[in-house]
């Protein structure tokens, strides 16, 4: 396992901390060079550190993965180093809470800049250099809400909602380029954020394994989806939430 993606280039964004610093380390703990990004450009080169403070396999970008100028920022460099890249994480997200009256117009566009445009953006800037050697594994994280009512977060469900359509999308134009498009939606996560707020215990109650995700209990399943072992999934989103409802 840990040879597994030796000599692999993946993509992540969204990387500082929580789900995104997961999939980052245990891309990079199974032999591939990790390029994070996160708008929290400080947060982001200090996680990659911890990972190879030689900068050789693990970097950290601040970028904001919405803009294309950023995005093609990254690119340029992924080309200067030879060009090569095999997978894309398109992780980077977000919500604020409101009800329908609560929410404002800048919310709504913040919602679904962070959580949808983030994945159309990267996803478009970098799909040419999988094309090219074609091959690649791209992973877009959604969310359980995507698939119920939420009350508090209707932008952030109807965001995410739009990321497993996308994905669905997206997946078909790329396959025949041998490029595998896929989707992970979670369910609650036990993230040093979560774990200080009070919704996550209460969410807990309504989960049959009585416990929340650990960010590599998601992350392992992010990473069956962008390895070599998945040859034949395609467009597909997958619930990971332990047994707290199915689709």
């Amino acid at each position: 396992m840990q040879a597994e993606f030796a000599d692999q280039v993946a993509v992540v964004t969204g990387a500082a901390r929580g789900l995104g610093r997961a999939i980052s380390g245990l891309l990079f703990e199974r032999g591939a060079c990790v390029v994070m990004l996160d708008l929290n450009a400080e947060g982001v080169v200090a996680a990659a550190k911890s990972l190879d403070p030689s900068g050789a396999r693990a970097i950290g970008i601040g970028a904001d993965v919405a803009q294309d100028a950023d995005m093609a920022r990254v690119r340029a460099m992924i080309e200067a180093r030879g060009g090569r890249l095999d997978i894309l994480i398109n992780n980077a997200g977000g919500w604020r809470y409101g009800s329908l009256k609560e929410i404002s117009i800048e919310d709504w566009n913040w919602t679904f800049d962070v959580n949808l445009k983030t994945t159309f953006v990267a996803t478009r800037n970098l799909m040419d250099l999988m094309i090219a050697r074609r091959y690649g594994r791209i992973v877009n994280v959604a969310s359980a809400d995507a698939y119920r009512a939420k009350v508090k977060l209707p932008h952030y469900a109807a965001a995410k909602a739009g990321v497993v359509s996308l994905t669905r999308s997206i997946a078909e134009e790329l396959a025949p380029h041998g490029i595998l498009v896929n989707g992970v939606s979670p369910g609650a996560i036990a993230t040093e954020t979560a774990k200080s707020q009070s919704w996550l215990a209460e969410r807990i109650k309504s989960i049959p394994l009585g416990r929340a995700a650990a960010p590599e209990d998601i992350a392992e399943a992010i990473l069956f989806l962008a390895s070599p072992r998945n040859r034949f999934v395609v467009g597909e989103t997958m619930l990971v939430n332990g047994g707290m409802f199915t689709i």
